[in-house]
């Protein structure tokens, strides 16, 4: 059965909705019809009560009608449950919109959903692996591609700042990391340089005024965390200020005694 309205969704379910083009010229639209009623005068002293209906026009702006999904709910018992089912669904891209759309349907008139298959089995999404990182070419020259990496997010920024950036960068690879990554998203903000035999990660900023980090738990572990997860739950082994002296803290934190001395 094709459910009837009750909120927007199953509004949209059974009529559809308009798309407004607000960025073309009003057009004269016919908006309904009313009846109009009067009296008129028919002489000594008598009037005539006349009907005539009329139509209503306004000028709107032009719009487009998206035909209505017409998803159709079944009711069955299965098992002692009571359930709505829409039709079969394959899990394919070109089905997404639909899915979609059968979902919030559910969750408006029955105020919960539940994917299964066909065979009633629970259906389970597949697991989302965040990247919030790329690691930039390994080779002889990896200063070229931070350096690069660098002129393109800091074109905007005053050439003392990146001056001071650069620095900062150029310090941190004189320790000779044995990768390197770039944030992205949330973390364009860092680069990354992996450790791997005193198994540390030093997260250091591209602005001026934040911390460097340092992390000993793996870099695999690492990367999987959120931002505030990185930043916020003092899951760092260290962090180091960028006041005088940052440069020997880093050698020591990094065990190189001779940069430290």
């Amino acid at each position: 059965m094709l459910p009837p309205p009750v909120g927007p969704v199953s509004r949209f379910n059974a009529d559809g909705r308009w798309i407004v083009h607000r960025d073309l010229p009003k057009e004269e639209r016919y908006i309904r019809t009313v009846s109009w009623r009067w009296k008129q005068w028919a002489g000594r002293d008598h009037t005539e009560e006349r009907e005539e209906f009329r139509d209503i026009n306004r000028e709107c702006y032009p719009r487009t009608l998206v035909p209505p999904p017409g998803v159709e709910l079944t009711y069955v018992e299965a098992d002692d449950k009571r359930l709505l089912l829409v039709p079969l669904m394959e899990n394919v891209p070109g089905q997404v919109e639909t899915i979609g759309h059968a979902i919030n349907l559910l969750l408006e008139l029955a105020g919960e959903c539940q994917l299964v298959r066909e065979d009633f089995t629970p259906f389970a999404p597949p697991l989302l692996h965040r990247v919030n990182w790329k690691m930039l070419p390994p080779g002889a020259h990896p200063w070229e591609c931070i350096a690069g990496h660098l002129s393109d997010v800091l074109k905007r920024t005053a050439d003392n700042t990146q001056r001071v950036i650069l620095d900062r960068q150029a310090t941190i690879m004189e320790h000779r990391p044995d990768e390197q990554y770039v944030g992205l998203g949330g973390f364009s903000d860092y680069i990354a340089y992996v450790f791997m035999a005193q198994g540390m990660v030093v997260l250091e900023s591209i602005r001026r005024d934040n911390a460097i980090y340092i992390f000993g738990d793996g870099w695999q572990s690492f990367a999987r965390l959120t931002k505030a997860e990185v930043l916020g739950n003092g899951l760092h082994r260290a962090r180091i200020v960028h006041s005088a002296g940052w440069k020997e803290r880093l050698a020591e934190a990094l065990g190189d005694r001779a940069a430290a001395a």
